[in-house]
């Protein structure tokens, strides 16, 4: 019994001694950045534009482009420094088939929303915002000789515009957060559009689908 006793009394003894002298680097085990992503509710806004009716006079109000954004989550207690954002691989399967294409990614990081920074730092409990995705309305543009065409509504994910033989089916994207102390962590989205466009995002959203895979 005493014996039994004197190795619990050694053992309580050490693991005081192994606390005093290592508590703040135990302290530091448990401190550190949680990022995770979260594609909102409404994740996809008009960025509007409006003009008087030329015979009624009426103001119309319509989207000029629509914007994805996704919102970036630090749960952990000590900031994320350094906080990059990346579109790693993008795919696209025209629609009928299901033969992929893998297009070429840009080696620029993405710009936080509200700044024209590319490098920011998000603190414990802070949310941030980043625009992923935009779709461009179509334009009529004039050529030299006077001509005017219509350009087509482009579908830009990151930075990478749709090529015009890139007009509907789906794409797939992987974009990346890399940070100072925080190992990469990935997510991707998954877009169908089917090429049309329309003035309002009630009615947009009937032609263009997206969801977090």
């Amino acid at each position: 019994y005493r014996l039994i006793v004197s190795i619990v009394s050694a053992f309580i003894t050490f693991f005081a001694l192994f606390i005093a002298l290592f508590k703040d680097d135990i302290r530091e085990l448990w401190k550190r950045p949680r990022v995770s992503f979260l594609l909102p509710e409404k994740h996809t806004f008009e960025d509007r534009d409006s003009s008087l009716d030329s015979e009624s006079g009426a103001e119309t109000i319509k989207a000029k482009r629509y914007l994805t954004r996704i919102e970036i989550q630090n749960n952990g207690n000590l900031p994320a420094l350094s906080c990059e954002m990346y579109l790693d691989k993008l795919e696209f399967t025209p629609k009928d088939t299901s033969i992929s294409q893998n297009l070429e990614c840009s080696s620029e990081p993405l710009k936080w929303n509200g700044t024209d920074s590319q490098t920011i730092i998000i603190p414990p409990g802070g949310k941030k915002l980043i625009d992923v995705l935009e779709v461009t309305a179509p334009e009529k543009v004039s050529t030299p000789d006077s001509i005017k065409t219509n350009n087509k509504s482009q579908l830009i994910i990151g930075t990478i515009p749709n090529d015009k033989d890139q007009s509907k089916g789906k794409w797939k994207a992987k974009f990346s957060l890399y940070a100072q102390n925080h190992n990469p962590i990935s997510f991707e989205i998954e877009v169908e559009w089917n090429g049309l466009w329309k003035n309002r995002y009630t009615e947009f959203s009937s032609y263009f689908q997206i969801k977090k895979v």
